[in-house]
């Protein structure tokens, strides 16, 4: 485990990524397409050209800091893949880009049945429609395979859909499920069999140190299971933005201070970096 992230290589400009890191564009996807698999459908916003991430909403929704980090990922060289996860098909874009404002995100992930917030062992049935997506990702964009990201509610789903060979690389920022087991990885047996099987599987974590929804636990479970092929990151509690949640949280979002040497700020540009050299721009 270490600390605090160190400042990435710059492959995708001397500056190391501040071309990227400088933009604060927060403006949603115009283009949408809904995705059916195991039982499920959801729509899902894209945009960007090259090697496909999908980048999974935290527990609120579409914030506009998420589309911030999206738009990051789109400028960085990648096709971003944001699904809905709390909409069904068919939504329009304007339902899609309004959708915190409809209803609470924690009301709409607590009617969901393929979450299960509260559920102490095992997983959620969207693992499985988020796995198909990510072989659907790769059969259509090739290379050397898909990049997945989860927020908060969704931080665990990056290990749960990295069982499936078509995911390359995987981040989990402050993973928060289940909410009522702090050791829990939120997978089901044969899941975490089969994640600890994946030889070639790199996968980075990351949270505050006094995060309530993400702890100690959780990390120390996660390097049981995968030992060297995850990093984690814990970042100081003064490292948030003084601006962002109630309490330390979001890393690469809404407790994100956009300032070179603020280790959210180099998160993110780590976070760039790995998807870069794992992915292939």
């Amino acid at each position: 485990m270490t600390t605090a992230p160190a400042s990435a290589a710059p492959p995708h400009s001397p500056r190391g990524f501040a071309d990227v890191l400088s933009q604060d564009d927060r403006t949603p996807f115009d283009e949408v397409f809904d995705f059916s698999a195991e039982g499920m459908a959801h729509p899902v916003l894209i945009a960007g050209d090259g090697p496909g991430v999908i980048l999974m909403h935290e527990l609120p929704g579409f914030v506009p800091e998420f589309w911030r980090l999206a738009n990051w990922l789109r400028l960085a060289g990648f096709r971003v893949y944001a699904p809905a996860l709390y909409d069904p098909p068919g939504s329009t874009l304007e339902e899609l880009h309004m959708s915190v404002g409809r209803v609470g995100g924690m009301a709409r992930a607590c009617i969901s049945r393929e979450l299960r917030l509260f559920v102490k062992q095992g997983g959620s049935p969207i693992s499985s429609w988020l796995r198909a997506l990510s072989r659907h990702i790769h059969k259509d964009r090739g290379g050397h395979g898909v990049g997945v990201i989860g927020l908060c509610l969704t931080g665990n789903f990056a290990w749960s859909v990295a069982v499936d060979p078509s995911v390359a690389a995987a981040v989990a920022a402050e993973p928060s499920m289940p909410f009522n087991n702090p050791a829990s990885l939120h997978v089901e047996p044969e899941e975490a069999e089969a994640l600890k099987a994946r030889r070639d599987l790199a996968l980075k974590a990351y949270r505050f140190d006094g995060d309530p929804a993400c702890r100690a636990a959780r990390f120390s479970a996660l390097e049981r299971l995968l030992g060297e092929r995850v990093e984690t990151h814990v970042l100081p509690d003064e490292a948030q933005n003084p601006d962002g949640n109630p309490f330390p949280h979001a890393v690469l979002t809404k407790d994100l201070v956009a300032e070179d040497g603020q280790p959210t700020f180099e998160a993110a540009r780590e976070v760039l970096d790995f998807m870069t050299k794992r992915l292939g721009v």
